[in-house]
């Protein structure tokens, strides 16, 4: 060991042990570097950024796929891998970089709220919105019809459901034509927490230098082939990103050149310094960490962007930097709120569109994720100050993202939990709490009996990937799956299979339900169809997957995951530490609510026959049937704390988990061994998954919104209180088996006004955490306001609210979800 690097034969690396950069109490050694600009707090110019980020309109830029088409022409024949990274150190070198009032550099695209399009993945929505015609330069126009004509039959989605079909011997197009499934292959996902650390602690040159000794001492045979091409590209990605970051201090420099305001002058050069040190360099004062770290987020949202690139625990990462800074006389608490406000708004710009589904799917969520609080590695309370200025951060500019998660404890201190309800009172629905015992259970539970194993101190450090999953940080690999559709797997049970919107037969014959006897054989065919959804979901993900570890590969990600410099080894390709599946499971409480119903309208009570409830179902509950639907509605629910309900809820979920795990072994695409299990939540998919499914037993009409959350009640049937509801929740589901669990509550607005109103969320969120359960947020807003937005939506126009694990811009909401939202059950303590 020398100097904090673990020498392995002639390659030294960064000490491998228990995160070295989340340490308790670790300090940083030597001076902070002054720079020449002084960071002054400045409210108009924070007020001047969100005008200029709410007002410009997000446009899609083509000029990553310009350079796409040049840069392919150019690298037919070279690995994949080369590839990738030559188009994008292509980009980099040529992207067009600005420089606004922002103390940071860096965007998504060539201008504010700008987004990039990736015909890679799927260009269907592309052909169907015809961005050929909508281009506005010819040149745009010829990258454009490149694009549809080169990515037609290569991009995922048409690779993927060509080697389905072959394999397995059926189209699975009904399957997702129907919404029986969301497949992930339209659009890429994000690729939780990576190590943005590692480079502003360590600068990219050391880490060059690192892989290049890796790279020279690899024998030079067939086996370590994917390892020369991984380190190559690993390589050229790095040296990129420094240019890009010298690019920036070149125009910096430029710009004060030609600046006759001092005080400006000042700021690009500050800039222009900061630049010439990070990425290659360690950063030496808090200024250089954050331009750091947004500079390496940003970059991995070009490579491959989408939602679920979260950021840990990054006041703490920030601590050290902070600390220094303001002993030394640098940056006071006032200033470092500034300076992270300006990073919040960059985090704002960034954005991505695939098309109408996929908008209808997340609401344009990033899932920028936060994690604040939680234990140290040693069980003690982690809360840094660079967490509480976040909070106000936050607190003042009421943007969506980034999300932010408390990882509760009972180590946390009042006066921090005091600061969390000041931000949720303000009706941004964040930050969202989470049990951080539940969390250290499920990664000794998921990882401690894996290959890598995993540590009491590591698991303590869990922290929030994308919404309310948990990951190791750092060190997991990501991989998206899709999402089964609950709902439309009981709509199916019910109708033997086929689907009466697309008019085919999507699942399996399982029996028309008025020939069952009992509620049993009606179960026994809802789990049917449920297998069925599962092996046509696992199936078509895991071919995907694969796939992109063939020819999407995602090379600064693998850098920056535990594990892929130490092996040589691509991300996709197994190169993670540890891995999770991203399966999002939506629907399972109207799942669980619909057999309720049928079991004690027509089994138990038999109020209906089942004739009778099909008829209803297909007629929409109109007409005649409107008195099937009040009966259906007003069935036994989820969120009363009834005992029979929560049985069956809580058998709903261990039916997905028994399918999940019966899919050709179990295990995700890389091997049967990795223990693995899905999401539950649901963005705002509830909403489209709504679209395409008709009445249920639930009393839900045809086209209109599933449930939202995992554990969240239907709107309006939760009407036992508060404590009912987190009860019902906390006895509904394990924690533990699934990567994520996610309630919603909607509270008086009121509610976080009084001492009395705080204790009482306190309290149930202690309850409600005393009893496993994992995550609750709330909502504090005025139905009758949200209503009225609705109609004058132009008096609206910085109305955030909380849709699942994210928040949105109210008004910027498909409809579906703004009724959603708007009839969730307003829960009133007493």
């Amino acid at each position: 060991m020398k100097n904090g690097i673990e020498t392995i034969g002639t390659i030294e690396k960064p000490d491998s042990g228990i995160y070295p950069y989340l340490r308790s109490g670790r300090k940083l050694s030597g001076k902070p570097y002054a720079g020449s600009g002084k960071v002054t707090a400045d409210k108009a110019r924070i007020d001047r950024l969100k005008e200029q980020l709410r007002s410009t309109p997000a446009e899609v830029d083509f000029e990553r796929v310009r350079i796409m088409k040049e840069v392919y022409d150019d690298t037919a024949g070279y690995q994949q891998i080369i590839r990738r990274a030559k188009f994008m150190a292509t980009l980099l070198e040529r992207k067009k970089i600005y420089i606004d009032e922002n103390l940071f550099v860096g965007s998504m695209a060539s201008t504010v709220n700008g987004i990039y399009t990736y015909p890679e993945w799927n260009i269907d929505w592309m052909k169907e919105e015809k961005t050929v015609e909508k281009s506005k330069t010819a040149e745009d126009r010829a990258a454009n019809q490149w694009a549809l004509e080169y990515w037609e039959k290569r991009s995922l989605k048409p690779r993927t459901l060509e080697i389905f079909q072959k394999r397995y011997g059926f189209d699975p197009n009904p399957s997702y034509d129907s919404g029986f499934v969301i497949s992930f292959f339209d659009w890429p996902g994000g690729g939780g927490n990576l190590n943005y650390p590692r480079v502003y602690n360590n600068g990219l040159a050391s880490m060059i230098k690192e892989v290049e000794e890796r790279q020279m001492a690899l024998d030079m045979r067939l086996p370590n082939a994917e390892k020369f091409y991984f380190y190559e590209a690993s390589l050229i990605l790095m040296r990129a990103i420094i240019r890009l970051s010298h690019r920036y201090a070149e125009l910096a420099r430029e710009m004060a050149a030609k600046e006759k305001n001092e005080t400006r002058k000042a700021e690009l050069i500050a800039i222009a310094e900061t630049c010439e040190q990070v990425p290659e360099h360690p950063a030496r004062n808090l200024r250089e960490a954050i331009q750091c770290h947004f500079l390496c987020h940003v970059l991995a949202e070009i490579e491959q962007v989408g939602c679920g690139y979260s950021e840990a625990y990054l006041g703490q990462n920030f601590e050290p930097f902070y600390q220094r800074d303001k002993e030394a006389g640098l940056v006071s608490y006032e200033e470092a709120t500034f300076m992270f406000q300006n990073l919040v708004i960059k985090l704002n710009e960034i954005g991505y569109y695939y098309g109408e589904k996929v908008l209808l799917q997340n609401s344009a969520d990033l899932g920028q994720s936060i994690s604040l609080g939680g234990y140290t590695e040693d069980g003690e309370d982690a809360t840094a100050e660079m967490d509480y200025v976040i909070l106000d951060a936050c607190n003042y500019l009421h943007l969506p993202q980034p999300p932010l998660s408390v990882i509760y404890t009972e180590k946390m201190s009042g006066k921090f939990l005091e600061k969390v309800l000041d931000v949720i009172g303000t009706g941004i629905g964040m930050p969202q709490f989470v049990n951080g015992d539940v969390m250290l259970k499920r990664a000794l539970n998921m990882f401690g009996s894996s290959e890598k194993g995993i540590t009491l101190e590591k698991a303590r450090r869990t922290a929030i990937g994308a919404c309310v999953g948990s990951y190791i940080p750092y060190e997991t690999g990501h991989p998206v799956e899709g999402q089964p559709n609950l709902g439309k797997i009981l709509e199916l049970t019910m109708h033997n299979g086929f689907d009466p919107r697309t008019q085919q037969q999507v699942g399996p014959k399982t029996g028309d339900p008025e020939t069952f006897k009992n509620f049993e054989e009606l179960y026994a065919a809802f789990e049917q169809q449920l297998q069925f959804c599962e092996d046509v979901l696992r199936r078509g993900a895991w071919i995907a997957s694969m796939l992109c570890a063939e020819f999407l590969p995602v090379t600064w990600r693998s850098i920056l995951t535990g594990g892929c410099i130490e092996t040589g080894t691509e991300v996709w390709n197994g190169g993670a530490n540890y891995y999770t599946t991203a399966q999002i499971v939506v629907g399972g409480i109207d799942a669980a609510n619909g057999l309720m119903a049928v079991k004690h309208l027509v089994f138990d009570e038999k109020k209906l026959t089942m004739a009778e409830l099909k008829k209803a179902l297909l007629a929409n509950f109109e007409g005649e049937y409107d008195n099937v639907r009040k009966l259906c509605y007003e069935a036994p629910k989820h969120g009363n704390d009834i005992p029979e309900v929560n049985r069956m809820v809580h058998r709903v979920y261990e039916s997905i988990l028994d399918a999940f795990d019966n899919v050709d072994g179990g295990g995700n695409y890389l091997s049967k061994d990795i223990k693995s299990a899905p999401d539950a939540y649901t963005k705002s998919i509830h909403n489209l998954m709504g679209k395409v499914t008709g009445a249920l037993p639930t009393g839900k009409k045809a086209g209109v919104a599933l449930t939202d959350g995992s554990l969240s009640a239907m709107p309006g049937t939760d009407t036992n209180g508060p404590t009912a509801l987190v009860m019902s929740a906390a006895k509904a589901q394990d924690p533990v088996k699934y990567t994520a669990t996610h309630m919603n509550m909607k509270v008086q607005p009121d509610q976080l006004k009084s001492r009395k109103g705080r204790d009482q969320v306190l309290s149930l969120v202690k309850t409600y955490f005393d009893n496993d359960g994992y995550h609750i947020q709330f909502n504090c807003l005025d139905t009758e306001m949200l209503r009225d937005a609705q109609k004058h939506p132009e008096n609206y126009r910085d109305l955030v609210v909380r849709v699942a694990g994210f928040s949105a811009f109210f008004t910027k909401l498909d409809v579906g979800v703004q009724n959603e939202v708007i009839e969730r059950t307003l829960q009133t303590f007493h």
